[in-house]
């Protein structure tokens, strides 16, 4: 029964070994894939999430500002045909 136990642990410690090495080669290939990703976007012109938030909040604002002026320009040209009509 000893015997047994003893295979059993054997049998149990080099499972858990092999789960430590894959676990491990697991985390050495997402580190080379995440490094030849990286290395194929560096060649290319790629933009990061964060510098794309700023460009879509810089647009966002840009698209506000010339809904006023649009509305702006239309009153103008309201005043100045009044003004035209008033002669």
């Amino acid at each position: 029964m000893a015997d047994n136990q003893q295979t059993l642990d054997n049998i149990a410690e080099k499972i858990a070994g092999g789960i430590r090495m894959l676990g491990g080669l697991k985390q050495g290939a997402e580190e080379q894939v995440r490094s030849v990703v990286e290395n194929a976007l560096a060649q290319f012109d790629v933009v990061t999430h964060e510098r794309m938030q700023v460009q879509e909040a810089m647009l966002k604002k840009s698209r506000e500002q010339l809904t006023l002026l649009e509305t702006r320009v239309l009153e103008l040209e309201t005043q100045i045909k009044a003004l035209k009509l008033g002669k």
